[in-house]
């Protein structure tokens, strides 16, 4: 049975958003008071006048295909760790003729591990100018939609402790800010994005150690393979990863070809005082 879409104010996701707009009219109202939604929240912090719209399209597809190749470099590390992990077994069953060929395999890791070690940071850094592009840009879209300062856009990533949520944070508001009305998908994508960053860092922590601390041979394939099946969830967030960053660059870019609805809320209307009654 169809029926209407219906979409919820981006501020408080409570109440049905205006027609022309991603904001109900009680928080359209309440930012002009004091910044807040209608149900309170997070006082959202004076953007900079300075804020430029710049394209984030060239930015977005080289962060998506770096990230992409460091995807592709953690495939081929799982392969060849697998690999590995079934040599050390025959050599733990007695066969030590295997030693050779996890030689030949330890040599062809070590190139794949230099090629991560190149791509890996490079990511790294585009990612970084590319996140703070697209939230500045979300400042022109929407001055009124954020709780945090700009600098955390970078900052965020190397505070200890807070780490764990700055950068997810300004990424919503980034992705709220920038809804148009040809995409007003929800935070899923976002939502894969960040938790399976949070669980590959840990995962990959774990598996690390475990394989720093295993001696024996039995161990040390146990642990191979453990590091193999870690750098395959990997290569899902790095997929995850790709998808996330040209959705918000499509979504930056449209809603920039798109300007809708207005970025600055208007003036209030004004209403005429009601006529006084006649006297009988």
């Amino acid at each position: 049975m169809g029926g209407s879409f219906v979409m919820l104010c981006v501020r408080c996701r409570t109440t049905e958003a205006r027609p022309d707009s991603v904001r109900c009219e009680l928080c359209e109202a309440a930012e002009r008071l004091d910044g807040r939604t209608h149900l309170g929240g997070r006082k959202r912090v004076p953007v900079s006048g300075s804020a430029v719209l710049r394209s984030p399209v060239a930015l977005g597809w080289a962060t998506a295909g770096l990230f992409a190749l460091v995807g592709l470099a953690d495939l081929a590390g799982a392969v060849l760790d697998l690999r590995t992990a079934g040599f050390v077994e025959r050599m733990a069953d007695g066969d030590w003729a295997a030693q050779d060929d996890w030689a030949d395999s330890e040599s062809v890791t070590s190139w794949v591990t230099r090629f991560w070690a190149l791509a890996y940071p490079g990511s790294i850094v585009v990612f970084l100018v590319w996140f703070r592009r697209t939230r500045v840009n979300a400042e022109v879209f929407d001055p009124y939609g954020h709780t945090m300062l700009r600098g955390w856009a970078i900052g965020g990533w190397f505070v200890p402790v807070v780490s764990l949520w700055f950068p997810r944070r300004i990424a919503s508001e980034t992705w709220y800010a920038s809804v148009s009305a040809a995409d007003r998908r929800g935070p899923l994508l976002l939502n894969l994005w960040w938790g399976t960053f949070l669980l590959d860092n840990a995962v990959s922590q774990t598996v690390s150690r475990a394989l720093n601390r295993a001696e024996e041979l039995d161990e040390i394939a146990r642990a191979y393979r453990y590091v193999a099946y870690s750098e395959l969830f990997s290569v899902v967030h790095a997929v995850i990863a790709v998808l996330f960053v040209l959705a918000l660059t499509r979504r930056q870019d449209a809603r920039a070809h798109q300007p809708w609805p207005p970025a600055a809320p208007g003036p209030l209307p004004e209403v005429p005082d009601a006529p006084a009654p006649e006297k009988v």
